[in-house]
């Protein structure tokens, strides 16, 4: 048993003298040094608060970055979308139904979710809508008051209705200019 008296002693029990000469209020886990005592026990915590702590904001700021540069927006009806680059079809000469002429150059007004490799590759599908638009008209109805206006409205909606919307309700193409027009 004095072996166990010993241990006891050695572990700072209460009651016992200490083993290694330290005063007795000391336990021997204190150490001759002045270490944290009880706070042994509570630094291993500490450290892995601050771990899961520090894993959180890092992980938060990924996704924050991720979703800002990887996501596109999702748009709702009605909502305003920035807008992107012109794309220029080539010059376009239709006749008319009534026997003129018109010769027009028109330009797109694309959004900045609208897919343009898509667009690029629709060229071909908005120059026959334009076409078969300008191609109903007639000399005195272009030349009226409003009359290229509604021309505009109306290769609009063709042309919006060949791409589409994308990313909730954003269309791709929201303005169409006439950047030459003659009539003869």
């Amino acid at each position: 048993m004095t072996t166990t008296a010993d241990g006891l002693a050695a572990a700072g029990a209460p009651g016992l003298p200490p083993r290694d000469g330290a005063p007795a209020g000391r336990t021997a886990t204190k150490g001759a040094k002045g270490g944290k005592g009880g706070a042994a026990g509570e630094e291993p915590k500490k450290s892995k608060k601050k771990l899961v702590i520090i894993l959180v904001v890092v992980v938060l700021l990924v996704g924050f970055v991720g979703k800002s540069k990887f996501l596109k927006p999702h748009f709702k009806p009605g909502q305003a979308v920035p807008l992107g680059v012109i794309d220029t079809l080539d010059q376009l000469t239709v006749n008319l139904s009534d026997g003129h002429m018109a010769q027009a150059t028109i330009a797109l007004q694309l959004t900045t979710v609208a897919n343009t490799k898509k667009i690029t590759t629709d060229i071909p599908r908005f120059e026959d809508a334009a076409i078969s638009v300008l191609g109903a008209q007639t000399y005195p109805g272009l030349l009226a008051p409003g009359g290229r206006d509604a021309v505009k409205a109306a290769i609009l909606q063709r042309c919006q209705q060949i791409t589409g919307v994308v990313d909730g309700a954003a269309q791709q193409i929201v303005a169409v200019y006439f950047t030459g027009f003659v009539l003869q």
